[in-house]
């Protein structure tokens, strides 16, 4: 159910209730008040075509006086109430399991646009509580839909039939940070790079790129080339130069 259509049935609840509340103010405005309740009233008419009973309820004041409604305006009240607390209580459960429905998809939807979404990022994606987070999470893996790795202490997740090889998702997570992406951008278009390039190119500290370049050789992204007398170049191994173009990561 979309919003507007929660809006009409809280609408009509809410009109539903005022007007139980408008009817019962009128007529206690017109209340009979006496010492003894008037059990019916006939109404007859002139023409003589029939006569018309009205059965009265008397209702029991504090005053000790006795209001007197008729018993189907009661009774009118009476569904109209009910009508009115059915149709809000409806609502209000719909409402709710079309947040939940709505957020699940959210989350579903976040992961298969960015694959490699790590939990905080994925957070501020669907705004939400992390407690509602993890709990759909949870329940997502547990069915089988999504699949998560870790890398350090970020927890990255993908659709189930993202890819089956460890060092594909684990490319795809890494390559969500910012700086090893344009890192691993500057190599693919150039081929072979030296650190020094990388560092001017992308005006980097030159530490920065040291550190990033080392853990990218050590995994196996990067590969150094020898060359006598210079520093070495880097270029990509030839399985994840084959994964940044097929899972079009950079």
């Amino acid at each position: 159910m979309g919003d507007r259509s929660q809006k009409i049935l809280m609408a009509l609840a809410l009109s539903l209730m005022m007007t139980g509340l408008v009817s019962i103010f009128l007529l206690s405005s017109n209340a009979v008040i006496g010492d003894a309740a008037i059990q019916d009233i006939s109404l007859s008419c002139d023409s003589d075509v029939g006569t018309i009973d009205v059965q009265m309820l008397s209702i029991p004041m504090t005053s000790g006086t006795s209001v007197l409604f008729p018993s189907f305006l009661t009774r009118s009240l009476t569904v109209s109430t009910t009508v009115a607390f059915a149709i809000g209580t409806v609502a209000s459960e719909r409402r709710s399991e079309d947040e939940q429905l709505s957020l699940r998809d959210r989350v579903l939807m976040e992961i298969d646009t960015n694959p490699g979404i790590h939990l905080r990022e994925l957070q501020r994606s669907v705004d939400c509580a992390m407690g509602a987070l993890q709990y759909h999470i949870d329940n997502l893996e547990a069915d089988g839909e999504v699949i998560s790795i870790r890398n350090g202490n970020s927890r990255h997740f993908f659709m189930r039939n993202y890819s089956d090889d460890e060092n594909t998702l684990m490319l795809a997570a890494i390559t969500r940070n910012p700086t090893i992406r344009s890192i691993l951008s500057e190599v693919k278009n150039e081929g072979r790079i030296t650190q020094a390039v990388l560092s001017r190119t992308l005006d980097l500290d030159k530490s920065l790129v040291s550190y990033y370049a080392n853990s990218l050789v050590e995994s196996e992204v990067l590969r150094t080339i020898r060359v006598f007398g210079r520093e070495r170049p880097l270029a990509l191994t030839k399985w994840a130069e084959q994964a940044l173009t097929s899972f079009d990561l950079i």
